[in-house]
């Protein structure tokens, strides 16, 4: 199997007005994430909150900055499915421009591997046997397991792993709740600055081996005794993976996304009504949502008229 290398969050820190910042948005991600819309507050230090598709946000007003507009600044925050739905070269020419250009921080960069050849389990194994070679202390190992819990490919039994703490500016996740085994780093701070600077400029298709050499910085399993690095990581450091993520529009997704909620969470009871009251019901829940949903589906709706009906198209990179 395939290991799938994919840019699953980035964050950024930017120096430049509001205004600057939703003209950035424009010009960079509009077309693949739609329009920003305001949600009428604040979060995460920072008076203004807008929104796109794929829960894309831009921070900006910062509170901390009160009696010193000067130097404004604002966060961009593109979480994992909103970065799978940017295509990677988008994604290397934006951070070209920040490094050369702008006045710009990365302040959160999660780098994620699926179809790893090996589990969480053996991870565990292989800490507590004291094959990791580390800074990392054996206590920062969380283990959980969920033998009832449904994977998204249908299977039964979910497991997960983490090492280290989220509030360092690196940290290790193992888990196979998506189907196939995901290993996760995450990264914060200059750590992350540092790493997108060093695989993001690069070509995509080299992303993978940059990556990896982050990922042996922070965590190696190797044979106490001979040092040769165990046979299941050996077999994923050497893997000739590629950047092959598969790029969707992101106005599919999320439609996508709300018809699996409405199908799972409330067809079965607008079957009771449409049986019981008559079809008519169904339309005076859609005329009473009309009236109650503000500006949070602003974006999508926008997306849509742009783009006519979504239709589960996507492109292969």
């Amino acid at each position: 199997m395939a290991v799938l290398f994919r840019v699953h969050w980035l964050s950024v820190t930017i120096w430049g007005t509001k205004e600057y910042g939703l003209k950035m948005w424009q010009e960079w991600f509009e077309g693949v994430l739609g329009p920003m819309q305001a949600v009428g507050h604040g979060g995460r230090g920072f008076k203004s909150l807008f929104k796109a598709l794929l829960e894309a946000k831009l921070y900006a007003d910062p509170i901390a900055q009160a009696g010193n507009e000067g130097n404004p600044y604002f966060g961009l925050e593109l979480p994992g499915s909103a970065c799978d739905a940017v295509p990677d070269k988008l994604l290397q020419e934006f951070v070209i421009v920040l490094e050369r250009w702008e006045k710009a921080r990365i302040t959160r960069l999660d780098l994620a591997w699926d179809g790893t050849p090996f589990t969480p389990e053996q991870v565990k194994e292989a800490v507590e046997l004291e094959q990791m070679r580390s800074y990392l202390r054996r206590e920062k190992m969380l283990y959980s397991i969920s033998p009832y819990e449904k994977r998204e490919d249908g299977q039964i039994g979910t497991s997960s792993l983490r090492l280290g703490s989220s509030q360092s500016t690196r940290m290790l996740r193992v888990y196979d709740k998506h189907g196939p085994v995901r290993l996760e780093m995450q990264t914060r701070a200059e750590r992350a600055d540092m790493i997108a600077r060093d695989v993001l400029v690069k070509l995509p298709q080299l992303w993978v081996d940059r990556a990896i050499s982050h990922l042996r910085d922070y965590v190696d399993f190797i044979e106490q005794e001979t040092e040769k690095l165990l046979p299941w990581w050996n077999a994923f450091v050497n893997n000739q993976a590629r950047a092959m993520k598969t790029v969707s529009d992101a106005r599919t997704i999320e439609l996508n996304r709300m018809l699996a909620w409405v199908d799972n969470q409330v067809s079965p009871t607008l079957s009771v009504l449409a049986d019981v009251v008559g079809s008519q019901a169904i339309e005076a829940f859609v005329v009473s949502g009309r009236r109650k949903r503000g500006h949070k589906f602003n974006a999508l709706l926008e997306a849509s008229a742009k783009g006519g009906k979504a239709h589960g198209s996507s492109e292969e990179e």
